[in-house]
Formats: structure tokens, sequence, C-alpha cells
């Protein structure tokens, strides 16, 4: 029995670093922080502010973007991808809704409600700089 101890070892490490891959692969290693980021600053300013026009819920979507699911966030529009992760400047997301993205207007539009006030932008700022962590579901 001692023969087969140290080879029973190493199988039972390469399924931990296995396991390990699955759930860093699947999304289940999201830092809690950044979820509870999410959760509690970014995803209220989408609902508050986005997703009359960028929901399933919306009468019609608006510039091919949805932001109401993880997937469709991480897809981008018709313009292109939201974010370059970890560079918030170089953002669309952050480019449109400081009223600076070529070819876009401001987001919100103006008929749709005021600018986001300067610490709403400095969230979605710092989402951004994080990477954009996402922990919802593609369903939601």
């Amino acid at each position: 029995m001692s023969l087969f101890r140290p080879v029973f070892r190493r199988l039972l490490a390469g399924f931990g670093s296995l396991s390990l891959t699955v759930s860093t692969v699947s999304g289940a290693a999201l830092d809690p922080a950044h979820a509870d980021f999410f959760e509690s600053k970014v995803r209220p300013l989408l609902v508050d502010h986005c997703y009359e026009c960028h929901s399933a819920k919306a009468e019609k979507v608006k510039g091919g973007l949805r932001l109401d699911t993880r997937a469709d966030t991480a897809k981008g529009g018709a313009a292109g991808p939201l974010w370059v992760a970890g560079k918030p400047d170089e953002s669309l997301l952050v480019q449109a809704v400081k009223g600076v993205a070529k070819d876009l207007e401001r987001m919100p539009p103006e008929k749709k409600g005021p600018a986001l006030k300067p610490e709403q932008i400095a969230v979605l700022e710092e989402w951004v700089r994080l990477g954009a962590p996402d922990p919802r579901s593609d369903a939601e």
C-alpha cells in the first residue's frame, strides 16, 4: 500500500489543480469585493440610466447594445466593444457617458435625462479599471 501513496497524492494534486482551472474559467473565481462593487455601484447605474434603451425590456434596443446580461455587455454594440479592460479613458462606455466619444451622442442622451454626475462616471471608470468584473449570469 505504501507504494501507491505517492501516486495517489500526485493524482489528488492533479485533480485539485484541474478543479481550480475549471472554477476560474467558469467565472467562479471573481473577487467577492469586485462582485459587491458591481452589485452595489455599477448595476444600479445601468438599471437607472441605461436599461430603458439598452435591455431586453427596451421598446427598441438602441445601437445594438444590451447591458442587462454579462454576455451582452461584454459583446458590446454596433459601435464596438464597451471597454478596454483596465483603461477607462480608451473605453467607449466612459467616453460615451462623458460625452467625448467620436460619432456618439452623450449617454444617456439629453432627451432621456441629465448627464451622469462626476461621481457616477467615476464608478464606471473604476469598474473598467478593475477589468469590468460582472457577477451576473448570462440569463439575467
